[in-house]
């Protein structure tokens, strides 16, 4: 198999992962090896409490071009790629979650990239039933963000993606708190296609999120991508404060024409009712945006890096360039 001669990172975040990341990376390696004259494979220990770092450092200690970045306490599996792919340093970029994308499909992915896609995005299959809020939230969200909003996410992608230097460029340099990679890769612009593919646990479960998951993680998206909330709400806040005017109206002329006034208890408890409401979601969605900027202000580093960890085996030099095996080698004239 002729190899291809570019260098390849694959970043692949990892939180109480022990039980699978020695399989992961026993997969991933020979794929590699197999098809890139170059590449490397950088872990990111996402605050984990179990054995995982006892578990890298074994393989540290078997595999060259492993690297290991160990966070100082849990930021998120995307603040963790985030971490990798500041680090990295290949022509092509993996991103994968270890439990669920499978690397047979690294290649292919690449090539795809090669070939003028800078953005390769996997999408998942769905198999089985999907629970109820899910089947339910998940089209009305997508609809939304694709067509109100704009923000081209397709359905059902996933964290993997072969991204090409181009766009790990451009997102690292995007300095936004509230960062989704999913998000940005597409925001980038760059020219982009999808590969569809079955996700499969390697614990032999497929981890579903909450639905306060759900709901937390779409809110942040629309939140950190567009003031269209904050627009939609201020146009009702006018139109329903219109439609309070003209109620005003009617109870002054009311009071004024007629005589014998019934008092209007339930009205005005209704409308004091619907408009406590909206002032209220008001408020809940200004407190959003503000709570944003603030988070904005405050320029905190989106991470912090504990340690830095490397292989212990020795890459081998035969057929690499600006590689000597003595340092006192004679030049060509006979000079030391």
């Amino acid at each position: 198999m002729t190899k291809v001669d570019t260098l390849v990172s694959v970043v692949a975040p990892l939180h109480n992962d022990g039980d699978i990341v020695a399989s992961f990376v026993e997969e991933i390696f020979p794929i590699l090896r197999d098809n890139y004259t170059h590449f490397e494979v950088v872990l990111v220990d996402d605050g984990s409490t179990d054995n995982t770092l006892q578990k890298v450092d074994e393989l540290l200690a078997r595999f060259d071009f492993l690297r290991l970045i160990r966070l100082s306490r849990e930021f998120g599996h995307e603040v963790a790629i985030l971490a990798g792919m500041e680090t990295v340093i290949g022509d092509f970029v993996v991103v994968m979650l270890p439990d669920t994308d499978p690397p047979g499909l690294v290649p292919s992915m690449v090539e795809q990239s090669r070939s003028g896609f800078d953005i390769v995005s996997g999408t998942r299959r769905l198999h089985g039933p999907q629970p109820l809020f899910m089947r339910l939230f998940a089209p009305v969200f997508y609809w939304y963000c694709n067509r109100i909003l704009r923000l081209a996410i397709p359905e059902n992608t996933t964290e993997f993606r072969v991204l090409s230097r181009q766009v790990v460029n451009a997102i690292i340099r995007t300095r936004d708190l509230m960062r989704f990679m999913r998000m940005y890769s597409a925001y980038v612009g760059f020219p982009s296609t999808t590969v569809e593919y079955d996700t499969e646990s390697r614990r032999g479960r497929m981890r579903r999120r909450s639905f306060g998951e759900v709901m937390r993680r779409s809110i942040g998206i629309i939140v950190a991508n567009s003031t269209h909330p904050l627009r939609v709400v201020s146009v009702l806040g006018i139109a329903i404060s219109g439609l309070n005017a003209l109620y005003a109206g009617y109870v002054l002329l009311t009071y004024l024409l007629k005589e014998d006034v019934a008092p209007g208890w339930s009205t005005l408890s209704l409308q004091i009712a619907v408009m406590f409401f909206f002032l209220f979601l008001v408020l809940a969605v200004l407190s959003a945006y503000v709570g944003r900027l603030l988070q904005e202000g405050n320029q905190v580093p989106q991470y912090h890096v504990l340690e830095e960890r490397q292989s212990s085996v020795l890459p081998d030099a035969d057929g690499r360039k600006n590689v000597v095996s003595r340092s006192d080698a004679p030049t060509a004239d006979g000079a030391p």
